[in-house]
């Protein structure tokens, strides 16, 4: 399968703009993160999405096993200020993907266009003190937005103050002009909305939900046989959350696929990271 084209800004964010995008993000409920991806190299990208485009009948997708499909998520600027976004423990946590959303929509498609809405509802109350999120949500336009594109919309602070809502309309509305070579950062608490797009072509969006993986320091360890044993064969949705945590139990194909993987890695004298063994 075709490597993907897009290339990514190495360098990371001084310590100073770090500071003030984690700083802005809390405070308004989104951030645009500058120069993530190298500009000269979004188009081709776009090439090949285009290529790869084809119609499910309900919509526009990619492959779910092309490596456009996540490729995005290997920025190390997209990533950069995942772990302060979610938590302020001092032993931060893990950051883990756990949604993606690809939203293509050909010329004159206006089917996927949402009005105001919250994906999370507020995890705390309404006050001063500040609530981390549960997950954040990261974007990528790979175009240069602007009005004709259909931009986002976001009501700045409406992740802090859950009596702020869209029917007020003397709130401020922020629109969210990205370049083809940023990404967005939101809180989806926040209120936020989509708006027609009107200018020629295709609209790309890749959405990647991220939440914070725990780590407990004495519980860092290879699962059990038996909890292995009680998950993969959980009947119900409870067990397999009890069990698995967040994960659903792999399926014999996956398991087939990850065991060639992991063989063929050895082989290639590649380092296989694991967990190290408990004291079970």
């Amino acid at each position: 399968m075709e490597t993907p084209a897009l290339e990514f800004v190495d360098e990371l964010y001084t310590q100073d703009e770090h500071k003030r995008m984690v700083s802005e993000f809390q405070e308004k409920g989104y951030v645009v993160l500058p120069d993530v991806l190298k500009r000269e190299t979004v188009d081709p990208f776009r090439e090949q999405l285009d290529q790869l485009v084809f119609d499910t009948g309900r919509g526009w997708t990619i492959p779910h096993d092309s490596p456009h499909y996540i490729h995005a998520t290997y920025a190390p600027r997209a990533r950069q200020l995942l772990q302060d976004t979610l938590s302020h423990s001092q032993a931060k946590p893990r950051p883990c993907l756990h949604t993606t959303i690809v939203v293509i929509q050909k010329d004159g498609d206006a089917s996927y266009i949402p009005d105001w809405h919250k994906d999370r509802e507020p995890d705390g109350m309404a006050g001063k003190e500040y609530h981390y999120p549960l997950d954040v949500f990261l974007g990528f336009y790979f175009e240069d937005i602007t009005d004709e594109h259909g931009p986002t919309l976001v009501m700045p602070g409406s992740h802090r103050d859950n009596t702020m809502l869209p029917t007020n309309k003397a709130l401020p509305v922020d629109t969210i002009y990205c370049r083809k070579q940023d990404a967005l950062l939101i809180d989806q608490r926040t209120w936020h909305r989509g708006t027609a797009r009107t200018v020629e072509g295709t609209r790309y969006l890749f959405v990647y939900g991220i939440y914070a993986m725990p780590f407990f320091y004495a519980t860092v360890a290879h699962m059990p046989i038996a909890q292995q044993r009680a998950w993969i064969n959980a009947s119900s949705p409870g067990d397999i959350l009890f069990y698995g945590g967040p994960f659903a139990p792999p399926d014999r194909q996956t398991l087939e696929e990850l065991g060639h993987a992991l063989d063929e890695k050895e082989k290639a004298g590649g380092p296989v990271f694991m967990y190290r063994r408990s004291m079970y």
